[in-house]
């Protein structure tokens, strides 16, 4: 009895070729391409990016200057075109061959999982750190340099390499410095 019971309960567990963790750029991209290739795709994504704070994008060809959440938006639109499934929510398990267990309660079945969740920032326990977060304590020189140049411009020492860091931003302005708060 409890093994057909089982078996009912597996078979009522939707089932993918993929289930892609993560839904910022990476996961969408793979995710599309995937669909495309006719897979069978589910995309879980907690709706926080790490760039959820920045009004706006830069150094992404063709996009410029947009918006985070206008690109996630489009790449959204553009992944469920292929059939893509898009489940808000995260992982909270992945048991035995692949059941994924999310937190809302869900469960599904993949052949093989895809890790796109990206990198966290740690940032210190310095008051007004966390609310400046990427709109004016900016993490990327690549990212915002452009947008500060010619501003004075202070690295957070706050990790072997801060020294180095100060250095790289000298070509976006000659005024720099180093604050290192826990010295």
């Amino acid at each position: 009895m409890h093994r057909r019971r089982m078996e009912m309960i597996a078979t009522k567990v939707p089932s993918y070729d993929v289930v892609v963790v993560g839904g910022g750029a990476t996961g969408l991209s793979a995710a599309l391409v995937l669909g495309r290739a006719r897979r069978r795709v589910a995309v879980v994504d907690a709706g926080a990016p790490r760039n959820a704070p920045a009004a706006h994008m830069q150094g992404f060809l063709s996009r410029d200057g947009m918006s985070p959440a206008d690109l996630l938006a489009a790449g959204r639109a553009e992944v469920t075109g292929y059939g893509v499934e898009l489940l808000e929510d995260h992982v909270v398990g992945v048991e035995g061959a692949f059941v994924v267990r999310l937190a809302g309660g869900r469960v599904l079945k993949a052949r093989r999982i895809l890790i796109a969740t990206g990198v966290r920032d740690e940032l210190p326990e310095i008051p007004g750190v966390r609310e400046r977060w990427g709109r004016d304590l900016l993490h990327c020189p690549y990212c915002h340099g452009w947008e500060v140049r010619d501003q004075p411009i202070g690295v957070l020492g706050t990790v072997p390499g801060s020294v180095q860091h100060t250095q790289l931003v000298r070509q976006w302005s000659r005024r720099r410095g180093l604050f290192c708060p826990h010295l």
